[in-house]
């Protein structure tokens, strides 16, 4: 009988529950496991919003570049540019003289309320056919209402050929 009673005495010890400090440990755990998947969260959303702003300055751009090809295409042959040598006497800056407008400031994302613009600078470096081939160079940046400010969060390098430097006769 008294092993029985050492028994009983034993299993309703362990049937008294977790102690106080065993609960304070397992809430911290939970507490810093739940604190890191919040700041997880923040930081994927801060990416997301980076990710669509630079694919929506890489859209700004690509709808610019569809906008000089149609231009290229258009461009009417000029006999006297076929024996041109230089970028400033050849299709090239022709071409550069007859684009359309940039596209005027814009609100990459509608909640964001930062301006962006649009910029295209014309390269005239040295190349085999300066006259036949415009080099275009694209940066998108914030821009402040009188200038643009920070980093470009998207660029891009284009060469066009006009359809009409093509066509000149050899």
């Amino acid at each position: 009988m008294f092993k029985l009673k050492k028994l009983y005495k034993k299993n309703s010890k362990s049937k008294t529950g977790f102690s106080l400090t065993e609960v304070l440990v397992a809430m911290l755990i939970a507490f810093f496991f739940v604190l890191g998947s919040m700041q997880a969260l923040v930081l994927a959303t801060a990416f997301r919003v980076k990710a669509q702003e630079k694919q929506r300055a890489n859209q700004l751009i690509q709808e610019d570049i569809e906008q000089i090809n149609l231009a290229a295409r258009d461009l009417a042959l000029d006999h006297s540019k076929c024996g041109a040598t230089t970028y400033n006497n050849g299709y090239a800056k022709n071409l550069w003289d007859n684009l359309p407008g940039i596209p005027s400031d814009k609100q990459l994302l509608d909640d964001e309320g930062k301006t962006y613009r649009l910029s295209r600078q014309a390269d005239t470096t040295n190349s085999a056919s300066p006259h036949k081939v415009l080099k275009i160079n694209y940066e998108v940046k914030e821009w402040d209402g009188s200038a643009l400010v920070g980093n470009a969060i998207a660029t891009d390098y284009i060469e066009v050929i006009p359809n009409a430097a093509v066509q000149c006769p050899k």
